[in-house]
């Protein structure tokens, strides 16, 4: 009986000594819980290869890039309009430049576009994406 009165006391006791550390910690900012963990780092300008966004940011980039054209000069007139704004047969403009290049070039081709300052029409986008991301 008297085993589980010191038992019982010194169980208090040392909760009474975590509550007061905790406190006295907290007060001096350092907190009981450890730091969360960073995620595996990737460097700057690479993707980490899960997700479409590493595409879209990678066309984004492209802006600071040169211009480099693809036999589709009269696209320049299209600068500046948003990408929701084409007519049918302007979109099949667009189509047409798309499906008569190389697969391998569909990637280029964007970045082309983005640095030149041209939207692609909405209706273009996912065939486009699909096409880039048939060779990879």
């Amino acid at each position: 009986m008297n085993t589980t009165y010191v038992i019982c006391a010194a169980v208090l006791l040392l909760m009474f000594v975590l509550y007061y550390l905790d406190r006295w910690n907290k007060s001096r900012g350092v907190s009981a819980q450890e730091p969360e963990q960073p995620g595996p780092a990737v460097p700057a300008g690479e993707c980490c290869g899960k997700h479409a966004v590493c595409e879209k940011q990678k066309l984004a980039e492209a802006r600071m890039r040169s211009a480099q054209y693809f036999d589709d000069e009269e696209l320049d007139r299209f600068k500046g309009r948003g990408s929701g704004q084409y007519s049918d047969r302007e979109i099949e403009e667009f189509r047409y430049v798309m499906y008569t290049m190389r697969q391998d070039e569909v990637r280029e081709w964007m970045e082309c576009l983005q640095a030149r300052e041209i939207e692609l029409p909405d209706e273009l986008k996912e065939e486009c994406y699909s096409m880039m991301n048939e060779i990879e």
